[in-house]
């Protein structure tokens, strides 16, 4: 419902509309919120607004993006928009904000078989981010302070609940306590949203807790 009022924050609502490409149940179920909130603008009464606001507002999308913005996208934004699909095929969603092949994203991570790339869409109390798993590798076991939304990009993983693949939504909360292992055949890549760091359970995780964000 908050997605199809546009009242979610970016990351979030970026998830979202990816998880709606391959989500016919959940595709109907946003549009239903849609009738249903133009039916409510039909019948609400109208407000005046300031006779200039169209105006003003036409100009403020005029107005280029700050430079740290610009910098920070043009690391991610050098790939033929033609090659994207046949390179890393993003969900329509993604595209705008990465069109690089996932090998040659600036991944950083504490190992070579854990990996993260943070998308220039987090804010607002949501962290987007890019993980890749190396092919028969595993994350720490770990809990979740908050809630993180993960949706499969390519390959696989699976944990204790079971295996998912691309193009699955997973949600994980503060009552999950796994350990994503990728497939054994392929590196697994997902794009998660969290509302707060991951906190690690394991001996040697809970020495990593105030490194994480």
């Amino acid at each position: 419902m908050s997605f199809s009022a546009g009242q979610l924050p970016d990351a979030l609502g970026i998830i979202v509309a990816c998880h709606l490409e391959t989500c016919a149940h959940c595709r109907q179920r946003a549009a239903f919120y849609e009738r249903l909130g133009g039916e409510i603008l039909l019948e609400s009464e109208g407000v005046p607004v300031a006779p200039k606001l169209l105006e003003n507002l036409l100009c403020r999308l005029d107005v280029p993006e700050p430079k740290a913005a610009n910098e920070q996208a043009s690391l991610i934004t050098d790939t033929p928009a033609a090659e994207l699909k046949r390179i890393t095929n993003l969900p329509k969603p993604l595209r705008r904000f990465v069109t690089k092949d996932f090998e040659q994203l600036p991944w950083t991570g504490m190992s070579r078989n854990i990996k993260e790339f943070e998308l220039p869409i987090s804010g607002h109390g949501y962290t987007a981010k890019f993980y890749k798993i190396a092919a028969g590798k595993e994350l720490p076991v770990h809990t979740h302070r908050g809630n993180e939304y993960t949706l499969v990009l390519d390959g696989s993983f699976s944990d204790m609940a079971g295996d998912y693949h691309k193009g699955d939504f997973i949600l994980a909360d503060t009552q999950t306590i796994h350990q994503p292992r990728a497939a054994n055949d392929s590196d697994c890549i997902c794009f998660a949203v969290m509302d707060a760091p991951l906190k690690m359970t394991g001996f040697f995780g809970r020495m990593l807790n105030p490194f994480l964000r």
